[in-house]
């Protein structure tokens, strides 16, 4: 397995960018890393309060909009193209758990629960390839909730981020023919505002076995990595707390490592 170490990013600046979910946690983290370093970036997001104010705060633009839906989706890419004057970089961010989960939860639920964490992914990144053209790059954020084969708390959740990462190599080939890079960055536990929220609803015995949350910041390094290397098309890396704290995946190596994944909260 090839191992990468933290670094800063090149060529950032000036590229247009959606951010979705990018309100609040990861993906405010890496709209503040992304527009630090001179990309001028749209923020969507469902939370009109907080995605206006990290926006202004962040001097970026901001759209609220429901992306789980083909409706929100296509009124983000017209904002896009409206607000940016076009469309170079797409960060696939947007989802999460909201409980009851599966099998408990009604049909309605559940099924809301993956168009919000994989059929959003997959018409963003449908309407972001006819919005670039030719030339671009889209990182998909999924979760080590999507990688092995043992047992998870919240089935919908580890079913939708596993599709994001079967749909990131599926798409590899588009740099061959569209020259646009599909990649994907799998956190492990991260510091924000929902783990948060989970972590002080445990018992001190839970919270005690839990293990640290990453900084949200980490995520956003892996992810600018991601937008500058040329090399990386399909390729999944995944952010965890063990040493190295990179791993790319080629799919070649990934039975092995998947055999050594332990069962984790998302």
């Amino acid at each position: 397995m090839e191992q990468m170490s933290p670094e800063r990013s090149e060529g950032l600046q000036g590229r247009r960018t959606v951010v979705t979910g990018g309100a609040a946690g990861i993906g405010r983290a890496v709209a503040s890393r992304l527009t630090a370093e001179g990309a001028a970036v749209l923020i969507a997001d469902l939370d009109a309060a907080t995605g206006q104010e990290t926006a202004r705060q962040l001097g970026a633009r901001f759209l609220a909009a429901d992306l789980s839906t083909l409706d929100g989706v296509r009124a983000m890419m017209a904002a896009a193209l409206r607000d940016l004057g076009g469309l170079d970089v797409l960060i696939n961010n947007v989802g999460g758990v909201v409980r009851p989960v599966y099998p408990a939860a009604p049909a309605d639920h559940w099924a809301r629960m993956l168009d919000l964490n994989l059929r959003g992914v997959m018409l963003s990144t449908q309407l972001a390839v006819e919005a670039m053209g030719r030339g671009g790059a889209i990182v998909n954020i999924a979760s080590t909730a999507g990688l092995g084969y043992g047992a998870h708390g919240v089935p919908e959740y580890a079913i939708a981020k596993a599709g994001v990462i079967r749909l990131t190599a599926c798409l590899g080939p588009l740099r061959d023919s569209a020259g646009i890079r599909v990649n994907c960055v799998c956190p492990s536990l991260t510091d924000t505002p929902s783990s948060r929220r989970d972590r002080a609803a445990m018992s001190p015995a839970q919270r005690a076995a839990a293990p640290p949350a990453m900084p949200a910041e980490e995520i956003a390094d892996a992810v600018a990595v991601m937008l500058t290397d040329e090399s990386l098309a399909g390729r999944v890396m995944v952010c965890r707390h063990e040493e190295p704290r990179r791993v790319l995946l080629p799919v070649s190596e990934w039975s092995e490592y998947l055999d050594s994944l332990p069962t984790e909260r998302p």
